[in-house]
């Protein structure tokens, strides 16, 4: 049988972070939470949920986070991949030569817009292959 929920100190340990921290994130409201037996639980669906849904926090098994985004990358890993500098990377999305989202204030490059705008252009090219990508 499978947890429906966890602890506070569970998470954070999940996480790797502080009492402090753990506790932050659940004062956010970010996932949702259940008293019992005076004890404050999170739940499993709410957690993972929240956990696919953003980048900054990483689970120390080693568990990607922001699994919701897969069809996304990072400006900083579209300028890996053509061998530019963020800058440059930045300065093509300013333009709107792909479509982005902002996701959690991250700026993120649809990366099947990204493949079509990089086929139809001869400027740039992937200087590194990207098994993601």
């Amino acid at each position: 049988m499978d947890k429906k929920s966890i602890s506070v100190p569970e998470m954070a340990k999940m996480l790797g972070l502080g009492k402090t921290d753990s506790y932050w994130l659940v004062h956010k409201r970010y996932f949702k939470t259940v008293l019992v037996g005076g004890k404050m639980r999170i739940l499993v669906d709410s957690f993972e949920e929240w956990y696919a849904g953003q980048f900054h926090y990483k689970k120390v098994d080693g568990t990607q986070p922001g699994k919701k985004y897969a069809h996304t990358m990072s400006v900083y890993e579209m300028a890996d991949l053509i061998g530019r500098s963020s800058a440059v990377a930045y300065d093509i999305v300013k333009r709107g030569l792909v479509k982005t989202e902002v996701i959690n204030g991250r700026i993120q490059v649809d990366i099947q817009s990204f493949e079509e705008w990089l086929a139809s252009q001869s400027v740039y090219s992937k200087v590194r292959r990207d098994e993601n990508v």
